[in-house]
């Protein structure tokens, strides 16, 4: 399975690290908290995907493709927009 997560708090990113002592396969993080310390250590040193969510426009994809590996999307055609 995997963790669905969001925010840049001290007290969340605490959170979600203590759930990598479970038996997690990705992570799924709001892609309006990019970056983070989490998301980066996750792909960094884990080698885990993380998928964003949702996004909704070009910023959102802009950060997804930089900050994580693929996107939950809403209201657009994904083939329609441009990944830098």
């Amino acid at each position: 399975g995997g963790l669905t997560a969001y925010g840049n708090e001290v007290k969340l990113i605490e959170a979600h690290f203590a759930m990598l002592a479970h038996d997690i396969a990705f992570a799924s993080y709001a892609a309006g908290d990019l970056p983070n310390q989490f998301v980066s250590f996750v792909r960094e040193r884990l080698k885990m995907p993380v998928i964003t969510w949702t996004v909704l426009d070009q910023p959102a994809v802009d950060l997804t493709f930089r900050y994580a590996d693929q996107m939950t999307f809403e209201g657009f055609e994904p083939d329609l927009v441009q990944v830098a």
